[in-house]
């Protein structure tokens, strides 16, 4: 058995060799290059500071150490080697972090079900199990084409951050929970979409143990937390600690980066030229209608694991919760299933004790369907950038009518884990999901139909353009500086609760969908700015001019206003100059209403 483990291992690895030499996904490649020679260079902090690096903390002393294994092979500063798209020491050097990773989880998969004793304890009938499944399962895992591709010819690491929640698993397992959390807290610090696994994490920490050991994790986990970030620390740079977990949250406003779910049907197949702020429920945009569906998928999740704390339910709602993160949220990316592969072994042996013969056969089958969708996803979003990166014969079928049916394909393996879910806890929590479902939409438009007005600022502008800063919703536009800057809005020291800090030139617009007949707001200069700031504002509905301001400046008091919107799509709010540059002219919006 072990010869012919090591024999899986030895052919896994040569096919990801053959595969090292692949460009691979060449932008990320560029930028683990760019990063990594940043921080072999100048450090962690200054990486953060001075690149447009969009990953967690924890992630740069990866982007360290891939840099540092490659000056074991040639010189990072021999900028012309270095830079060849076709660097096969630094594709080696970036790759084999995710190929190194990949081995030892099919080791850990090996090693942990060749443990009898605890999986019979921890509810698996291990007679029922054949002796050689160690063997399958790791077989199944290392030779998998979703693994292989992501790391070997993608050159992504999400065996990496899968690896530290299936070891804090296994720990919790071994009733090691202390160790379990700091080495689980390592994962979200390195692979930001680990966070969707934190609330179970600790749900099934006080339901399985106790509610004190709840409370000592939790200091665990902080005290990595700020281990991880001690160079941010000495440096007094917390608040870029804060910038790079945040960053991700709508660095992409698309409704799908190339993840075949829910959204790419929405957007016909071009989820990554449809902003995610288009209005698509009543008042609701697509990002938070995600958010909501996204919450109530969750929540079932969070109740099998607090009502049937078991092994089996853990790895259950783990797969669960990271599905639904893929396929109802907007912004998710093509990899995001990539942790079902995995965990969907993990739970296997777990259900030998319910699974009968033909439901065993129906795991296997529904397995196999995950890996072709999963796997199909990953190989188009690696084709629509790359096209001579993949695999030619699947390239040549590839059409985004088939990516459409794919998407399809994901919303019906969604529902065939619904079984297994049902098998452990009340069919009846279904309707609760749907009940908190309709409930927070129904919240959402409480001020739509019960007062008649909503806020400008409970929308998300599917255009924003300006020409210095960044746009601030409820505050002054000086408070894109960090929060030491922080300041309401306000127009010669009258000061508003809501409104737009907005600085010339300037154009918002917003998705309104023709729900509104009237636009009321307040405009003027804030008064952080100086004394030459000179703006005029415009308001437009769908491509015409429905109002204009005169040219008003630091000492104007605010103007009130209210314009006619009735069947407008498109609302845009502009802000031009005045015909005299832009120097200091801080523009803002002010308690901005829609009114029904």
């Amino acid at each position: 058995m072990k010869k012919a483990f090591l024999l899986i291992l030895f052919v896994g690895l040569i096919i990801r060799i053959l595969l090292v030499g692949n460009p691979g996904f060449e932008a990320d490649i560029s930028f683990w290059k760019s990063w990594g020679l940043a921080a072999i260079d100048h450090g962690i902090v200054w990486t953060s500071l001075n690149t447009n690096i969009n990953y967690p903390p924890g992630f740069i002393y990866v982007l360290y150490l891939m840099t540092k294994i490659y000056s074991l092979f040639a010189d990072p500063h021999d900028y012309y080697n270095f830079w060849q798209l076709n660097n096969f020491w630094f594709l080696l050097a970036s790759k084999s972090i995710a190929i190194v990773f990949d081995t030892i989880i099919a080791i850990l998969i090996y090693w942990f079900f060749s443990q009898k004793k605890k999986l019979a304890s921890l509810g698996a009938f291990v007679e029922k199990l054949p002796s050689s499944l160690p063997l399958i399962l790791a077989t199944i895992f290392y030779l998998n084409p979703v693994v292989i591709i992501d790391s070997a010819l993608w050159g992504q690491v999400e065996s990496l951050g899968i690896f530290f929640t299936l070891a804090a698993i296994i720990l919790l397992f071994y009733r090691k929970p202390l160790l379990a959390t700091a080495i689980f807290a390592v994962g979200p610090m390195l692979k930001l979409q680990n966070i969707i696994f934190i609330p179970i994490y600790f749900i099934f920490l006080g339901r399985f143990f106790d509610y004190r050991t709840v409370i000592k994790s939790t200091a665990v986990a902080v005290t990595v937390f700020f281990i991880t970030v001690l160079p941010f620390i000495f440096a007094q740079q917390m608040n870029q600690v804060l910038f790079l977990l945040t960053v991700n949250s709508d660095y992409f406003p698309w409704l799908s980066l190339n993840a075949h779910n829910l959204w790419w049907i929405v957007a016909r197949a071009r989820g990554m030229e449809t902003t995610d702020k288009i209005t698509v429920l009543g008042i609701m945009n697509a990002k938070r209608l995600g958010l909501l569906l996204f919450s109530s998928s969750y929540l079932l999740s969070c109740l099998l694991t607090y009502f049937k704390p078991t092994a089996r339910n853990l790895l259950l709602s783990l797969t669960f919760a990271i599905f639904s993160f893929f396929l109802l949220t907007t912004q998710s990316h093509e990899r995001y299933s990539y942790p079902v592969v995995i965990l969907l072994l993990f739970l296997y042996p777990f259900l030998s004790n319910t699974l009968r013969p033909k439901t065993k056969v129906y795991f296997w089958f529904l397995y196999s369907l995950f890996t072709l969708n999963i796997f199909f996803n990953i190989h188009t979003g690696l084709i629509f950038n790359y096209p001579n990166n993949g695999w030619n014969l699947l390239t040549s079928i590839t059409s985004r009518g088939l990516t459409l049916i794919n998407s399809y394909f994901s919303i019906l393996l969604y529902f065939l884990l619904y079984p297994f879910l049902f098998s452990q806890i009340s069919f009846l929590f279904f309707p609760l999901a749907i009940t908190l479902l309709i409930a927070l939409i129904s919240l959402s438009h409480a001020s739509y139909y019960l007062k008649g007005r909503v806020s400008l600022t409970s929308f998300r502008p599917i255009i924003v353009r300006q020409d210095f800063e960044s746009l601030q919703v409820n505050k002054a536009v000086n408070s894109a500086t960090g929060w030491k800057k922080w300041n309401r809005l306000s127009n010669n020291y009258f000061f508003y609760r809501r409104g737009f800090g907005t600085h010339a030139i300037s154009n918002l617009t917003f998705d309104i969908n023709r729900r509104f007949s009237s636009f009321a707001t307040d405009i003027g200069v804030d008064t952080e700015a100086s004394t030459d700031a000179s703006v005029v504002f415009q308001i437009w509905g769908d491509g015409r001019k429905l109002f204009e301001s005169r040219k008003m400046g630091r000492f104007d008091f605010p103007q009130s206003i209210k314009v006619n919107i009735s069947g407008v799509k498109f609302l845009g709010l502009i802000v031009t100059d005045a015909g005299d540059g832009i120097n200091n002219d801080h523009a803002d919006w002010l308690n901005p209403v829609l009114y029904k």
